[in-house]
């Protein structure tokens, strides 16, 4: 390999931002900020939409930077995480429903804190179910786009098609899909997450509202005003904070790992139709993609 190729196998840190990564963060930070101009002391809530967007930058920068890594003229779909760019799209949505409703309880308890209590409760149940749902999003069609799929098709001047990260796909050319089993695995229990989470925060919500004693104090910007106290809520969102993420986590790494796992029979298979240069090619796409799968050839 020559010295300019070795150059150009490292990223440079500034090509990793991309028009769209770029608008997520002006939009989020201008938003974040609109919210911290009212004067939050009780950080707390920020936590939220920081999480689940730090998730959507994760999802976007592989999204926006994938073709970056992939071979020149490459037969491979590798799509371990199914389409990063969905994935994105719905965090950066529910971080930012998470800002704005923070925003709006903020302005209240400063504008109308003798009303904050009573409407307190809506805000609660809306808040938890978006950033719950923002992780449970993406899991619900992941089992439709996670594959390695040999491309078949070429155009009239022999080159590769270009719609390689959408969702067309030849299913009698993929090679690894998520097993149905893990597909059960990941959606019925991040299903199960949400539901069972929501259900118990809307319980201890309606607790609290009764007994505001069995809460946790959570100062806004507004409060002491007119005589306004701290707005209480229930420890599960201290447990959803860690929940959510980390099941979201546990998931795309199952997710991950089954998609890797491939049986070289039905590889072989699959290319035999291929002209002898073009299987040579396959094979070292798949070799290069990580070590896992070349391990899973049994390559040396």
């Amino acid at each position: 390999m020559s010295e300019d190729n070795n150059k150009d196998f490292f990223l440079p840190l500034r090509n990793l931002f991309q028009e769209s990564l770029i608008r997520d963060i002006i939009i989020f930070t201008f938003i974040f900020i609109l919210v911290n101009t009212q004067g939050w002391v009780d950080i707390f809530l920020l936590l939220f939409p920081l999480v689940t967007f730090g998730f959507s930058l994760f999802f976007r920068i592989i999204n926006s930077n994938k073709w970056r890594t992939e071979f020149e003229n490459s037969y491979i779909i590798y799509n371990p995480l199914g389409l990063e760019k969905k994935h994105a799209n719905r965090l950066t949505f529910s971080a930012l429903v998470q800002l704005i409703l923070i925003f709006w309880l903020g302005a209240e308890s400063l504008y109308n804190p003798h009303l904050v209590e009573g409407y307190f409760i809506y805000f609660n149940l809306l808040f938890f179910f978006s950033f719950s749902f923002g992780f449970f999003w993406v899991f619900i069609d992941v089992w439709k786009y996670s594959r390695i799929e040999i491309i078949s098709d070429e155009d009239n001047n022999g080159n590769i098609p270009k719609y390689k990260s959408n969702n067309r796909s030849n299913k009698g050319n993929v090679i690894s899909s998520l097993n149905i089993q893990n597909v059960r695995i990941i959606s019925i229990t991040n299903f199960l997450g949400f539901i069972i989470l929501n259900i118990i925060n809307t319980i201890l919500t309606l607790f609290i509202f009764f007994n505001p004693s069995l809460g946790i104090p959570l100062i806004l910007p507004g409060t002491g005003s007119l005589g306004s106290e701290p707005i209480k809520i229930s420890l599960i969102f201290y447990i959803l904070l860690i929940i959510s993420p980390l099941l979201t986590a546990i998931s795309l790494f199952l997710n991950y790992r089954d998609i890797n796992k491939f049986q070289k029979e039905k590889l072989d298979k699959i290319i035999k139709s291929f002209p002898p240069n073009i299987q040579i090619q396959i094979m070292e796409n798949l070799k290069g993609i990580n070590e896992k799968i070349k391990k899973q050839m049994k390559i040396e």
